[in-house]
């Protein structure tokens, strides 16, 4: 009876005594930046419109294996919605590549657009991989979830 007795306190004294370690990484990149009026190019007669930010920060390892978040505000709103997303038949997304994000709009219907004749914010959120796992449960579309999850400002 003795046995079966310190077989279990036996286990526990070794299970205890494992310990976890959490290494302090760092939470995420954030950026903002201004898409002025006379940024948008196309080379299609206006069917998309498209402006580039050059973000050094998106290298390979972000590329391949992280997050890349992209909110954008209009001028005179203080909010962010994630992209890709529709404001009054207008379709906004984001296209990345190492060092870059294009922003794209387009009517959501197929026709000409024009593009914005005012101040558009994007704020850019790069994520490594690792970090993005410790947070797995984080509404990524909820930029206020996200800059309290990844201590971005």
């Amino acid at each position: 009876m003795k046995k079966i007795i310190l077989l279990p306190i036996a286990a526990l004294m070794i299970l205890s005594s494992c310990k976890k370690e959490v290494q302090q990484v760092n939470q995420a990149f954030s950026a903002v930046y201004t898409i002025q009026p006379n940024n948008w190019s196309t080379d299609n007669d206006g069917l998309i419109y498209t402006a580039s930010l050059t973000i050094p920060e998106l290298d390979n390892s972000i590329y391949t294996s992280g997050g890349v978040l992209v909110y954008i505000s209009f001028d005179n709103t203080d909010y962010y919605e994630a992209l890709p997303e529709v404001f009054d038949g207008i379709t906004y997304g984001a296209i990345h590549s190492n060092g870059y994000i294009s922003i794209d709009i387009s009517a959501l219907s197929g026709n000409v657009v024009d593009p914005p004749s005012q101040n558009i914010s994007v704020k850019v959120i790069l994520i490594k991989a690792e970090v993005l796992g410790l947070h797995k449960d984080v509404n990524l579309h909820d930029l206020g979830e996200v800059q309290k999850a990844f201590n971005v400002k």
